[in-house]
């Protein structure tokens, strides 16, 4: 999720704001929701009533599930039967698709598709631990963190995919910008890594503006257009950035470039998949595909990472051996 392919489906995606679709608008799912929180729910809406007859499992009680979620899944899907019935067609509910639950997680093929995701970032971030020292290559500090500020937001994406609360919206949002502009800072970073400071008096101003647009976004006074505005103004300056640095080097001889194009283009190639927007089918719309899609991708990014630093340690080297 690094280039801009990635980053903007992540976050234009995820950014839809919750705001009512047919589906939660409809009074069959309006007088569902009224009847069954006021006979299972206690007064606030948290707890089940003594007279409840909402089974609960064990995965959707460790999760935190409350007693008006359940009524909202339950009415969901029976006003899903109805519409299907009726008017022949799947509703959205919140601007999302209806997902079946599978261990108490509520959207179970993109949260799996972020674990592995996860866990593609996890294997490449320790070849390149186990390899690299700070004292031989000094720039590796950086992509150890560059590589954490991924694992975290992959990390927050399943959360959110597992369980859609405020703070888990807010962390997946601010997370995902994170890695957008992660992706701008490193070309600043690779640019003039050898101007430590000229390249420090760049980032002040996009760091300083990720803190405030962050607490923005706590504050919970989103302006949604403001938002993908600013993710796709990073998101393209940083892509644009990577491609003609890439290509320039590649032409002048650093084969290994070819993979951190490759890896920009097909990560906008991707993006068709987002386009797509369908019902689920087997709890996969187009957003869990896209996310099965990148599973691979941060193999392709870090092998350029790597063979990167590979060819800075041998520049490292030589020059000592010239002293």
């Amino acid at each position: 999720m690094y280039s801009l392919g990635i980053f903007l489906v992540l976050l234009c995606h995820n950014l839809v704001p919750a705001a009512s679709s047919v589906g939660d608008r409809s009074n069959m799912y309006q007088n569902c929701l009224k009847f069954c929180i006021k006979g299972n729910c206690t007064n606030d809406g948290y707890r089940f009533s003594p007279k409840s007859s909402i089974q609960q499992d064990f995965w959707c009680k460790l999760i935190g599930w409350t007693c008006s979620d359940e009524c909202r899944y339950i009415c969901m899907w029976n006003t899903v039967e109805k519409f299907q019935a009726q008017h022949g067609y799947v509703p959205k509910f919140h601007g999302k698709w209806p997902f079946t639950r599978m261990l108490g997680m509520q959207e179970p093929a993109s949260a799996i598709a972020s674990m592995l995701n996860l866990a593609t970032n996890a294997y490449m971030y320790g070849r390149i631990r186990s390899e690299f020292t700070v004292r031989k290559v000094p720039i590796v500090l950086f992509w150890h963190g560059f590589a954490l500020v991924c694992m975290n937001a992959w990390m927050w994406s399943t959360i959110f995919h597992t369980r859609d609360t405020d703070f888990t919206e807010f962390m997946d949002y601010a997370c995902a910008l994170s890695m957008v502009m992660g992706l701008f800072i490193a070309v600043i970073v690779r640019l003039f890594h050898n101007r430590r400071k000229f390249a420090a008096l760049l980032l002040v101003s996009p760091l300083l503006f990720f803190v405030t647009h962050a607490q923005r976004l706590y504050s919970g006074r989103i302006d949604y257009d403001h938002n993908m505005k600013v993710n796709i103004l990073f998101g393209v300056v940083g892509s644009i950035i990577w491609l003609c640095w890439s290509f320039f080097h590649y032409l002048a001889g650093r084969r290994y470039m070819w993979r951190m194009i490759a890896f920009t283009l097909l990560s906008g190639a991707a993006l068709s998949l987002e386009v797509l927007d369908f019902p689920p089918n087997y709890n996969f719309d187009a957003h869990a595909l896209w996310h099965l899609a990148t599973v691979p991708l941060p193999l392709l990014f870090y092998q350029f990472v790597i063979d990167d630093l590979r060819w800075m340690q041998g520049l490292d080297e030589l020059d000592l051996k010239m002293a």
